[in-house]
């Protein structure tokens, strides 16, 4: 379990997509993944994701949710997610960016394919790789990071920047 003052977030499930040959699958996107550790953005092959991107300049690939009431410590607070499947090289990872009011707050990453006893470590380890730390919470110039647990045992990464309110 994490250890800092955030309630994790509740992350909506990915939009299914129906193929005659094969079925129900997600669509995943083909894209390389970077953190700008000085800015916080996030490179999603030739997307920018900054604290300044706004749901209608995402690519199709994402799934936009309708605005829905998320309990944030105590209160509830009217969210919007635009949730995307990426493979980066050969690793699945799910994206999902929390807008509230319209702007952009959050970013969470999980990683579908780890199996849920390594779960917590897979994000630890992406999150090494991306901004040279695992802990539960690294503060930035830009915001914060870190990996925690939601309330079903399950991990993921979150960024937080500085239209966070609350995660300052």
């Amino acid at each position: 379990m994490h250890n800092h003052a955030f309630q994790p977030t509740y992350l909506p499930p990915l939009r299914a997509v129906k193929s005659a040959a094969e079925g129900e699958r997600y669509a995943p996107m083909k894209a390389s993944i970077t953190i700008d550790a000085k800015s916080g953005n996030v490179s999603l092959g030739g997307l920018l994701i900054t604290t300044y991107s706004m749901t209608s300049e995402l690519s199709e690939s994402f799934s936009i949710e309708p605005e829905r009431p998320v309990l944030v410590l105590g209160k509830s607070i009217p969210c919007q997610f635009a949730v995307v499947q990426v493979v980066d090289g050969s690793q699945p990872v799910r994206i999902a960016l929390r807008f509230e009011n319209g702007v952009l707050v959050s970013c969470f990453f999980t990683f579908p394919s780890a199996a849920p006893d390594e779960e917590r470590r897979a994000c630890s380890q992406w999150l090494t790789d991306q901004l040279g730390f695992s802990d539960s919470l690294a503060r930035f110039p830009w915001g914060s990071a870190g990996v925690a647990t939601d309330r079903s045992g399950s991990s993921h990464v979150f960024m937080h920047n500085q239209n966070n309110s609350w995660a300052r």
